[in-house]
């Protein structure tokens, strides 16, 4: 098995204001979790040497060639989150889980949605519902993102986490009948339109009976001055 290679260095200083420092810099603050240390390592990572790992969606088992500051040394870990900035489209996290080649990891993987539901073509609304899906494999069988082909969903079609394509070896614990991607009717879209224009003439024919009425009240009442007296 191929492993690819990314060259971290331990940390000692924390904190926010470290945490933005950092980022000015281009580097991301991590931190790799593992039972195979006597507690867990804190590390920095260039931002482009991580970005570029994650560009490659298939890296799977990482060796993590760790610099202390006076010895380098290694560890085998994957990816386990990495955490953004979502209006500046930066990363701010990253974490990774130690990993041995003989022991079997829990983990989660991305769904990638491969075509376009032939659905669509009538107007139909795609809903995602689910992205990730868990599941239990060694080290060595961690795939990239599982492709699921949506094409063939007509109406009120769905595909399930029960029809994905799975490589061998790969365990899914995600319950199989879990819909991933289902294509409604645009039915619903019309109905709140159709409703939303009920409502808007109920209030304006409403509005124009209170107008009628208070027209009505107020040619029938009587003049509020004093009335002469008769002789």
């Amino acid at each position: 098995m191929e492993k690819q290679k990314l060259k971290v260095e331990l940390r000692n200083d924390t904190g926010k204001e470290v945490n933005k420092r950092y980022r000015r810099e281009g580097i991301v603050p991590g931190v790799l979790y593992s039972r195979h240390d006597e507690k867990n390592l804190l590390l920095k990572v260039k931002g482009e040497n991580l970005l570029k790992l994650l560009s490659d969606k298939r890296h799977g088992v990482i060796d993590l060639e760790i610099d202390d500051g006076q010895k380098n040394f290694k560890r085998l870990a994957i990816i386990k989150d990495v955490q953004y900035n979502s209006l500046r489209k930066q990363m701010v996290h990253v974490d990774f889980l130690g990993v041995t080649l003989k022991e079997k990891l829990t983990i989660e993987v991305e769904i990638e949605l491969i075509g376009e539901p032939i659905g669509l073509e009538e107007e139909g609304i795609l809903e995602v519902e689910l992205r990730r899906i868990e599941i239990e494999c060694l080290p060595s069988q961690v795939p990239g993102p599982l492709k699921a082909d949506i094409s063939h969903l007509k109406i009120n079609d769905h595909l399930t986490v029960g029809e994905l394509d799975i490589p061998k070896g790969i365990e899914v614990l995600t319950e199989p009948d879990r819909i991933i991607a289902s294509v409604h009717p645009p039915t619903k879209i019309e109905e709140v339109v159709k409703e939303e224009e009920e409502e808007v003439e109920e209030a304006e024919e409403a509005e124009e009976v209170a107008e009628e009425e208070k027209a009505k009240v107020e040619t029938e009442e009587p003049s509020s001055g004093p009335k002469k007296e008769e002789k």
